[in-house]
């Protein structure tokens, strides 16, 4: 059995997306002759923990926390102890005349530098700015880097670990994986979950100097690391181009999957359904006496995560004569107001809004309904996981994205069907699709296969036994 040291900064307790795929790792790569050691942060006040998901954690796991300690705030700490706060600047108002009692001729633009509101603006751009590169290169969690290179290194050498394999977002960990490995001798695996620089919708800094920074940050990952394992062959492909010279076989991609208990406590709920939901849990829609088609988006909308075309094209089914009912269960942006919207447009009794609830109390909604959307624009490189959830379901998916990842998936096992976000016309008739149930056989079986995360640990095992057993021969040249 050889040993890998695990660098990830979230892991359970912690709740965050991230955290599932590499604890699918870390339980079933001990079968596959990998012993994991856990390098993680200790769960900050406000973070969101769960303590049940530490049962998910093998016993023979060890898992060591690091503490971060954020040195922005004692920064800010000292300089609050020595300065006294000012005298509080008079709310500019630029319809009041001058103190001296003359008449005001016009109004000051908000980009003329006299401006109070304008100075104001600068100096806060420039303060986030100066914050960002002192604090957050090349991210806001860097501050846990030195304590967990110092611990990771004692890992090492307590452990006699093989290799190192670090996983993000958030990048941080990649510095500390990178690091570790360098400083002990060892291979390095970098798992990327995300996008880093060159995500599609624009750069995460705030500043041209951070972004270059950052680049060369994840060049220099790349570079010194033995694989570079991306989670969709899109991404992949990504990095291939961008990083053409470096060797092609660095790069391989394995997806996101699900657990496989998940799967036995589906098959549990769907089988309490009536006959005719059982052949809607097939691949074809079968709508109740009466009722409307039921789909869900369990997850959150915000920002280009809009689901209010999808409420337009209700209502355009609607007065065509077709029926269909959409529930969202998550976080709702509250710019959206998306109950009052569907009342404008005429169907507030067929959408409801609800908050996020419990995973399991989602996965027993989610076996009630007909099918499923899924909102995925603006980014060809990434998959959500709820996706690999939603297959467990054998009922069709909505797919709002743009060409890539997502509507790779969607098209290759024929669970759904794809429309552009904000198409009006084009989620109507994905819909309607949807409705008549898929002419073409679904590959349900074939893709749970390809996205079960007991063999999706398998490669990376097989990842792990490539890195590792080139790195001893050349050891013993």
């Amino acid at each position: 059995m050889k040993s890998v040291l695990i660098v990830a900064f979230n892991f359970p307790p912690t709740v965050s997306a991230g955290i599932h795929r590499t604890l699918r790792f870390t339980r079933f790569l001990p079968e596959c002759g990998w012993e994991p050691t856990v390098l993680t942060s200790k769960p900050s006040l406000e973070s969101q923990v769960d303590p049940k998901l530490l049962d998910l954690v093998p016993s023979g796991v060890t898992v060591h926390q690091v503490e971060m300690i954020r040195p922005e705030d004692v920064f800010k700490a000292r300089v609050k102890s020595v300065l006294r706060p000012g005298r509080k600047r008079e709310n500019f108002d630029s319809t009041a005349g001058p103190l001296d009692g003359s008449k005001a001729t016009e109004i000051v633009p908000k980009s003329d530098a006299s401006d109070p509101r304008y100075f104001k603006s600068v100096v806060s751009g420039m303060r986030q700015k100066s914050s960002e590169l002192l604090f957050a290169i090349p991210d806001n969690r860097i501050a846990w880097k030195k304590d967990a290179v110092d611990r990771g290194l004692q890992i090492v050498r307590e452990n006699n670990c093989r290799l190192v394999y670090a996983t993000a977002p958030p990048f941080s960990s990649l510095l500390v994986g990178r690091e570790i490995a360098m400083r002990a001798g060892l291979p390095l695996v970098i798992d990327f979950r995300d996008p880093w620089t060159r995500v599609p919708w624009g750069p995460r800094n705030k500043s041209w100097l951070a972004n270059r920074w950052v680049a060369r940050l994840e060049k220099k990952c790349v570079t010194d690391a033995s694989a570079v394992v991306l989670n969709t062959p899109e991404l992949e492909n990504d990095f291939v181009t961008h990083y053409s010279q470096q060797p092609r076989e660095k790069f391989s991609s394995i997806p996101n999957g699900f657990d496989p208990e998940i799967k036995l406590r589906i098959d549990s709920y769907t089988e309490s359904r009536s006959s005719a939901e059982e052949s809607g849990a097939t691949g074809s829609t079968v709508q109740e006496s009466g009722g409307a088609m039921r789909l869900l988006h369990p997850g959150s909308v915000y920002r280009n995560r809009d689901p209010r075309p999808i409420i337009d094209a209700i209502a355009k089914l609607h007065r065509s004569g077709l029926s269909v009912f959409l529930e969202q269960i998550g976080f709702c942006d509250d710019n959206f107001d998306l109950k009052n919207y569907a009342i404008e447009k005429g169907v507030g009794d067929l959408v409801e809004v609800k908050p996020a609830v419990p995973h399991d109390e989602m996965l027993r909604r989610m076996a009630k309904v007909d099918g499923f959307v899924l909102l995925q624009p603006g980014t060809a490189l990434q998959v959500p996981g709820k996706l690999f959830e939603m297959l467990l379901f054998r009922k069709p998916i909505l797919a709002i994205c743009v060409p890539g990842a997502v509507s790779s998936i969607v098209q290759r096992y024929q669970i759904g069907t794809i429309a552009e976000a904000g198409n009006v016309d084009q989620i109507a008739n994905a819909i309607r699709q949807i409705s008549k149930g898929n002419s073409l056989p679904s590959l349900w079986d074939e893709a749970q296969k390809r996205f079960d995360g007991q063999q999706l640990t398998k490669e990376m095992a097989s990842v792990f036994d490539c890195v590792s057993n080139a790195a001893e021969g050349l050891s013993d040249l």
